[in-house]
């Protein structure tokens, strides 16, 4: 589709005015009759097709002071004028000003709507201006509540896991052993509910959306509708501006809608930009001789011991401590275990090329306990008590923040942090009853602990731009991701080594349909971690060795494919990965993206991903079975968006030295790719040498 510009119009008509905002993908049309503004039409531009039964609210506050607490519909707000901020072919933004009455005093509020050449969907959001009416605060704001036709319907990835979330999407974390390979084919679930997608019934088209801000949250069901929201502690004495409402418009199967909705998140709201993902040997995952897992058993003599040895390798780019580094206060080192600091590891380490990574967990003390429980019980949650450590939370709001920004931003720089990756939930907020942090509720807690957890990325992103944050605290949440670069898809470690990996490929099959696949930290247990079996890295072929890491290359063989214990790897394999790495790094960009080709992997049939960046790039092809199988290029998969009339030149890079010619296809061509029992092959489409 062209897209030329945007378009718009502001008319006055008996007993109000009428506004219409697009570009050519989306249009809407909003009346204001009788002083009360109304979206009236919301118009797919592909076929004009309307989607909008009606506007139930055009916006709502919840708002509250000491023992009152009231919603304020858009219905009490009449119109007091409007204004075009920008108007013109690139940029068209409608301001429509409104007012209110609160204890007898003016509340201004504008609502704002964009819309942007090139791009396939609209803005909308509120705000409101400082305003002299005392100890009223913003609890929450809706900025869409629409009421879609009956002929709109919701799609999500069709169910494969025995446990859900409270949002209804599959939790990938918990019995993962247990997933279904039932209809393997089957990639979806229409009906009465959706997370990010609607189609229309007859067409292939539909609409994605999204509310963007850190605290947003989105939901379509019947007979409720499209409700976009936000939650907020703010006070309307400071003003307010919402994050804003995104709707956006696709033309195509559901896999292009989902497609469309990703790129939307890649391009307009991750973090992660183009950051390469680096290479780790992680301290957790080594399991000595013995099958002796190094857990947190590190220090300063065995990580220099090792540094050779990664060095050695030569495909390494970061240094990963896991638990263990830190003694007495959370993120203060261990001065038993590090004699000389960390500075004597990281000086060393940068020396052979790396930088650091760091796990921390600093405000719900999961793993280990520290002397803050009794230097400083006022900072303590007692209602949050780690079943692990049996530590006791700290609360977010006390003054204990300052102490932990100040040290994330010195790992970030005088530490070299290329990852911190944040583990135990701390995202989550739990429950807080004392009376003497700064929070008068839970509402407020959850709230300014979010904010404050994202002033802490901004202020380590601000210090060093490289360094990448990671988050474990399930659901994975795509909000977070304006300020942490990745959140975790995989945990799964207690299945052998094959049944791991191949657990790991179908939670990222699954998580990568409505979240970010760059933005995704894929795996944590690789090849050598001792639950998966004894003597992994010494009794198992070497073809299941090569197996496992290449069907991890994708996503995961960064994270954990490279953390085994080097001292028991055999010449063999070390060679094998120095060139499996080597050519990742040369193709990297095309592995920041992901499309789903072939069914969910199921353990039978050979299954797959696609790496296609406009028309050119990779397709993993896996081979799960120990007979061999033979299967037909999908290059007709909707996601891969091939031309229908090009022929590709198609290229076998399985060796990871050069490029195989294997002949020219088509879209609609029968090409038949055969796999020998646990072959993983690397397909390139239009890469040759």
């Amino acid at each position: 589709m062209d897209l030329t510009g945007t378009q718009g119009f502001e008319a006055e008509i008996p007993g109000g005015w009428v506004f219409e905002i697009g570009n050519e993908w989306l249009t809407r049309r909003i009346h204001c009759l009788a002083g009360r503004i109304g979206t009236t039409s919301l118009a797919h531009g592909a076929s004009g097709e309307e989607y909008l039964e009606a506007v139930t609210e055009e916006f709502s506050l919840v708002i509250s002071r000491p023992e009152e607490r009231r919603e304020l519909s858009f219905r009490e707000f009449t119109y007091a004028g409007y204004s075009l901020p920008r108007a013109d072919d690139e940029e068209r933004v409608l301001k429509i000003d409104l007012e209110a009455d609160l204890d007898g005093k003016k509340l201004p509020l504008s609502v704002l709507y964009q819309a942007r050449a090139g791009s396939n969907f609209l803005r909308k959001w509120i705000e409101i201006p400082p305003v002299n009416i005392p100890d009223w605060v913003i609890e929450w704001v809706t900025v869409e509540n629409l009421r879609m036709k009956p002929t709109v319907e919701g799609i999500v990835p069709a169910p494969r896991y025995p446990k859900t979330f409270p949002n209804g999407k599959d939790n990938v974390h918990v019995e993962s052993d247990k997933v279904s390979t039932d209809e393997p084919m089957k990639r979806f679930q229409y009906g009465d509910r959706a997370h990010s997608l609607l189609a229309h019934w007859g067409l292939e088209e539909g609409l994605f959306f999204f509310m963007a801000d850190i605290l947003g949250s989105e939901r379509f069901e019947r007979p409720n509708g499209l409700i976009m929201r936000q939650k907020e502690y703010i006070p309307l004495a400071e003003g307010f501006k919402s994050g804003a409402s995104v709707i956006g418009a696709y033309s195509g199967p559901p896999e292009i809608g989902f497609k469309r909705y990703r790129e939307f998140l890649e391009n307009n709201w991750c973090v992660i930009g183009g950051k390469d993902v680096p290479v780790s040997w992680n301290t957790w995952f080594v399991t000595l001789k013995n099958d002796r897992p190094l857990y947190s058993s590190y220090d300063r003599n065995l990580l220099l011991q090792y540094l050779d040895l990664i060095k050695d390798a030569g495909f390494y780019d970061v240094l990963h401590l896991d638990l263990g580094w830190e003694a007495h206060w959370p993120l203060e080192v261990d001065r038993e275990k590090f004699p000389n600091g960390l500075d004597e590891i990281v000086r060393k380490a940068k020396e052979y090329g790396l930088d650091m990574a760091y796990w921390v967990n600093p405000f719900s003390s999961s793993y280990w306990k520290s002397d803050i429980e009794t230097e400083h019980p006022e900072w303590l949650n007692p209602n949050k008590v780690s079943g692990l450590s049996h530590a006791q939370a700290i609360c977010h709001l006390t003054s204990y923040f300052d102490y932990v920004k100040k040290r994330l931003v010195e790992l970030a720089t005088r530490y070299n942090a290329r990852v911190i990756y944040w583990d135990g939930a701390d995202w989550n907020i739990p429950i807080c009853t004392a009376d003497n942090h700064e929070h008068s509720s839970q509402h407020e807690l959850e709230v300014k602990a979010v904010k404050r957890l994202a002033e802490i990325a901004r202020a380590v992103h601000e210090a060093n731009p490289e360094t990448m944050f990671v988050v474990y605290s399930l659901p994975f949440n795509n909000h977070r991701l304006s300020v942490v670069d990745q959140e975790q898809v995989s945990d799964t470690h207690y299945l052998p080594m094959m049944k791991n990996v191949l657990s790991q490929r179908q939670q990222i099959y699954q998580m990568a349909f409505e979240h970010p696949y760059h933005a995704i930290w894929g795996s944590w247990y690789g090849i050598n971690w001792h639950e998966t079996g004894d003597g992994n890295l010494i009794d198992h072929p070497m073809r299941e060795l090569f197996h496992a890491e290449m069907s991890m290359i994708g996503n995961g063989a960064n994270q954990a494919g490279a953390g085994f214990d080097l001292a028991q790897a055999k010449p063999e394999f070390i060679e094998f990965l120095r060139r499996m790495f080597a050519w990742r790094k040369r193709f990297a960009r095309y592995f920041t993206v992901y499309q789903h080709i072939l069914g969910f992997p199921d353990g039978k049939s050979v299954d797959g991903e696609g790496h296609i960046i406009d028309g050119k790039g990779f397709i993993l092809l896996i081979n799960p079975a120990d007979s061999e199988q033979t299967v037909i290029l999908p290059l007709d998969e909707p996601e891969l968006e091939l031309s229908v009339g090009r022929r590709y030149d198609i290229y076998d890079w399985s060796s990871f030295e050069r490029a195989k010619p294997m002949g020219r296809a088509g879209v609609n061509d029968k090409f038949e790719i055969e796999l020998a029992p646990l072959e993983v092959k690397i397909i390139g489409i239009d890469i040759g040498e």
